[in-house]
């Protein structure tokens, strides 16, 4: 997370470029996730963005459509190689092994038997499938963007041997899904980037699959952080994060797709955009080594700390949910 520390007018310049491509769509009409018609009016600007609540299920949409050239442009164009370069690094093994594997642990931990295979959906570089495959689980991903498909078949394939990354067209990705044998479907940070979500939920719904593990951006702090600073780069709501997820909205998925919470994890990086917010605006103002290391000491220091109380409170901004399809399905 230290680049968006140390490239903020980059990574600004880029959202609102972005942005402006986002603008030019289509307005939107129906909600994102539930497909309920929208109110005219906007309940508040970001980044040039307008965003408005939807009345029946209280998500958070993006006033313009996710059209297919929209995503094309963002995920897909130069195959994929301008967005992948945001998650390439040469730190694979360790970021799979820091970031990947609590999460593979919290699905394992959470799963009343043992899970025989899990089926990762925008696995990206694939470092969720190394992690499960790191507990013997056995795990293929697949992916829209060849480039990350690529890079991670390059890595899996130099530390253990094997490739179980493969690229997909839109399209092929949700006839996988309907006709995946894994047991689990895997969708971390997944859904707040598919033009037509959906189509994976009716994926899922047909599939043999009777685990659901996903995580998706909330409304938040952070939200609010980038509503009131439009000189920071907004890490949680611009660019390919065209919506956000409320409690509201996440009961009324759960109802969509026909499953039930069985284990939830909440944690967020609230504390961490504030205090991202603040030494970007001090360091523009030229303020002093004792400045910032006071602003350390009073709020760097105590993040965690700070922020689990969001966390117990449902009001961080990122969710990890395990769900079971219910009998009905």
């Amino acid at each position: 997370m230290s680049h968006f520390f140390s490239a903020n007018t980059d990574l600004l310049n880029k959202a609102i470029n972005q942005n402006k491509l986002y603008s030019t769509q289509p307005k939107r009409e129906f909600c994102k996730l539930c497909e309920a018609s929208l109110q005219a009016s906007v309940d508040f600007f970001s980044h040039g963005v307008g965003y408005v609540f939807c009345d029946d299920c209280n998500h958070l949409n993006g006033i313009y459509e996710d059209t297919k050239a929209f995503i094309e442009d963002i995920y897909i164009s130069d195959a994929g190689a301008q967005y992948a370069a945001h998650y390439i690094d040469e730190h694979f093994e360790e970021r799979a092994k820091d970031i990947y594997l609590p999460k593979v642990e919290f699905l394992l931990n959470t799963l009343p038997s043992t899970t025989n295979k899990i089926l990762d959906v925008g696995c990206g570089g694939g470092y969720f499938v190394y992690a499960a495959l790191l507990r013997e689980i056995e795990a293929e991903g697949l992916d829209i963007n060849k480039s990350m498909v690529e890079f991670g078949n390059s890595q899996i394939e130099s530390l253990i041997k094997t490739s179980p990354l493969r690229f997909e067209s839109e399209g092929g990705f949700f006839e996988a899904i309907k006709k995946t044998d894994a047991d689990v479907v895997s969708a971390i940070g997944v859904i707040e980037h598919l033009r037509e979500p959906k189509r994976f939920f009716d994926a899922f719904k047909e599939s043999k699959a009777r685990y659901l593990y996903y995580a998706v951006p909330m409304l938040s702090l952070s939200a609010i952080l980038e509503n009131v600073s439009d000189d920071i780069f907004p890490r949680q709501l611009s660019a390919d994060h065209t919506h956000l997820f409320t409690e509201d909205s996440i009961s009324k998925m759960h109802k969509i797709i026909g499953v039930s919470s069985i284990g939830e994890w909440r944690f967020g990086t609230d504390f961490m955009d504030l205090y991202r917010h603040l030494m970007v605006k001090m360091e523009a103002n030229n303020v002093s080594q004792r400045m910032i290391n006071f602003l350390y000491d009073g709020l760097g220091s105590k993040i965690d700390e700070l922020q689990n109380v969001l966390d117990l409170n449902h009001t961080c901004s990122e969710i990890h949910v395990v769900a079971e399809k219910d009998a009905l399905f």
